[in-house]
């Protein structure tokens, strides 16, 4: 008798709505940890804007064995300019993440929150242009009206195909 097995292969990916209103919000409001060790494996806590460079970010957390399309997610904090402003630093490595728009507003139930399109540029660097970043926010009204802090947000982060040399 032949010995076969069978290998199922799973894509995660949620919809916009589903990053607002269920993992982004979870994090906000749920009282412990991730649900189960598949949020724990997807979701990861790590500085999106510090001085890590996004291929490094990308290497440390599994990226490299991710075929072309997919994403890593991360939960990270926002850094404002100034103490008292409204501005975020969104600065990376030697880059900065730029913002290719304003942002989208997206409703989930009862939940208000806001998409917004970053790609890596470092004039300087062959990468320029070479990764994309999606940050979700929940909407800082929603976040007040419930005392809770708004500098967290949920980012997809995944290689600029069109822009790959």
């Amino acid at each position: 008798m032949e010995a076969f097995s069978i290998t199922a292969e799973y894509k995660f990916l949620p919809n916009d709505k589903e990053h607002i209103s269920y993992y982004l919000f979870n994090r906000f409001f749920a009282q412990t940890e991730p649900s189960n060790d598949l949020e724990k494996f997807l979701f990861k806590d790590c500085d999106l804007y510090g001085c890590q460079e996004p291929w490094d970010i990308w290497d440390l957390y599994g990226g490299n064995h991710l075929e072309d399309g997919q994403a890593l997610y991360f939960f990270t904090h926002l850094k404002k300019v100034s103490i008292n402003g409204s501005r975020i630093c969104r600065r990376i490595g030697f880059g900065t993440w730029a913002g290719e728009h304003s942002g989208k507003k997206i409703r989930a139930g009862n939940v208000v929150g806001l998409k917004k399109h970053f790609r890596y540029e470092n004039q300087d660097s062959p990468h320029d242009g070479d990764w994309i970043m999606h940050e979700f926010a929940i909407d800082s009204t929603f976040l007040r009206q419930h005392q809770k802090p708004n500098d967290i947000v949920l980012c997809r982060m995944k290689k600029n195909l069109f822009a790959q040399k």
